[in-house]
């Protein structure tokens, strides 16, 4: 028998003579026009997503993008970077890009940070995100989109509003906002310096609660807002009704790398480690044994193989979920809005009664936690009552610690960094690691990430705006 087959990737000889014999025949039935007409099953184009059939496909787009931009794609989401920069997180990797971030030496925009990827996903959450909302508006009156135009319409400004909030604590004053047409450029946005970005977020929160004015994601969210622009009694109103069994998760999935928790992603492959006193400054996030801080130590050793791996256990897989929003948040925006007020009772009140529930409340939130808690290096799964320290300076600092511990790994720290140095007055080097780089090298002064060279195309954009090391 002769030998017919030529190896993977090949047609048999005896198919290839068909196949040229049929190449033979006239063409002149042959509709070619027809043969290049393929139907793509799976990308929608914009003109099928432009009925109300195609609103719940918008809705999902938009949604997964918000998800990739805050704390998705198993690499340096908002949520990673932000971790990064503070005294969270440590490089034991070996990219330069994030250990220049780490150290708070960012390289000059034309080459490039690790921050750049949040900032355009975080842009293109908060395009889809509105340009979903405006579909549900426009069909809202139909019976497939009716149903639940509300909550979407409500769920869908208010994630609108945490991509300016996140935009403003994560990026320098200065943040061009441009707009898009169907993928293409149509309006290069003037610059907004951070409390003008942080107004805007409160516009979108706004719009939320027009739609539904028991939205606690919203009310949460502006609060958020008006915390960062200093109106603390505002904030504080705005989360006086909001359970604190409320949570709003960022959902994450090991169906694909878009889905993964970044956090646990790049861990797995050794490249971030929970900090300790970072550059003196750092809070004491290991040393401490906090029960909201669960942690291991992972052998094997950081991906660099010069430094050691501290695993945060808050995320132990890929599925694992981040909370965006929660009760806790609102009672600690109260517990400061009475500390501004002079209330130290209430304040000690609010702190103490969170730390009362702490295992009700970590269970709640993070997967798996009462596995790990107690633990061999978190021995307890109880805290005990906070007492007054009986100083402003030291009552900010017990302030600003239980909002950094409650709120691990969450996407807070870097803007309550900011916020020490823009409305408490304190130093930058007081309140970032500073002195002696780990790596070699000093730290830096920046305080903030670089809006991307992409934005030197934008006629707008003023580079001057952009500081990074003001707050």
């Amino acid at each position: 028998m002769p030998n017919t087959n030529r190896g993977r990737g090949h047609w048999p000889l005896p198919r290839l003579a068909v196949l040229g014999a049929a190449l033979l025949l006239p063409l002149a039935a042959c509709d070619t026009e027809r043969i290049l007409e393929v139907e793509d099953p799976v990308f929608a184009s914009p003109s099928s997503l432009e009925n109300a059939s195609g609103v719940p496909t918008l809705i999902a787009g938009a949604v997964g993008d918000f998800q990739i931009a805050y704390s998705g794609a198993g690499d340096d989401s908002f949520l990673t970077v932000t971790s990064l920069i503070t005294d969270e997180l440590f490089s034991s990797g070996t990219f330069i890009t994030r250990t220049v971030t780490d150290q708070r030496q960012q390289q000059p925009t034309a080459q490039g940070n690790t921050s750049d990827p949040a900032f355009t996903r975080l842009q293109r959450a908060r395009r889809s995100l509105r340009d979903a909302g405006a579909a549900v508006e426009s069909f809202r009156t139909d019976p497939l989109v009716s149903p639940t135009a509300t909550a979407r319409i409500t769920e869908l400004k208010a994630l609108e509003g945490f991509t300016y909030v996140a935009l403003a604590e994560g990026f320098c004053s200065g943040i061009p906002f441009s707009e898009t047409e169907r993928g293409a450029p149509r309006e290069t946005g003037q610059p907004l310096s951070t409390e003008q970005v942080f107004n805007e977020a409160m516009q979108r929160f706004d719009a939320a609660l027009a739609a539904s004015a028991g939205s606690n994601l919203a009310k949460v969210g502006r609060a958020r807002a008006l915390l960062n622009n200093g109106d603390f009694q505002a904030a504080a109103a705005a989360v006086a009704d909001v359970p604190t069994s409320f949570v709003y998760f960022i959902e994450h999935s090991p169906n694909s790398g878009r889905q993964y928790n970044p956090i646990f992603s790049l861990q797995a492959n050794g490249r971030y480690s929970v900090s300790d006193r970072e550059g003196g400054n750092g809070l004491p996030f290991r040393s401490a044994m906090d029960p909201r801080v669960p942690w291991i130590e992972d052998p094997a050793g950081g991906f660099d193989k010069a430094y050691r791996l501290f695993i945060n256990l808050r995320y132990p897989s890929f599925s694992a979920n981040v909370p965006l929003a929660d009760g806790i948040e609102a009672r600690l925006i109260e517990a400061e809005a009475a500390l501004r007020a002079g209330d130290v009772g209430t304040w000690l009140t609010r702190l103490n009664d969170l730390r009362a529930n702490v295992r009700s409340l970590m269970t709640a939130r993070y997967e798996d936690y009462a596995t790990f808690v107690p633990g061999p290096n978190n021995p307890t799964s109880t805290l005990a009552p906070l007492t007054d320290p009986g100083t402003e300076q030291a009552r900010v600092d017990l302030m600003f610690q239980e909002r950094a511990f409650w709120l691990f790994n969450t996407g807070h720290r870097l803007g309550d960094m900011r916020r020490l140095i823009r409305q408490y007055g304190r130093p930058a080097e007081s309140v970032f690691p500073s002195g002696e780089y780990f790596k070699g090298g000093n730290y830096g002064p920046d305080v903030n990430f670089p809006i991307p060279f992409d934005e030197a195309n934008n006629r707008n954009w003023r580079p001057e705006m952009c500081n990074t090391t003001q707050a």
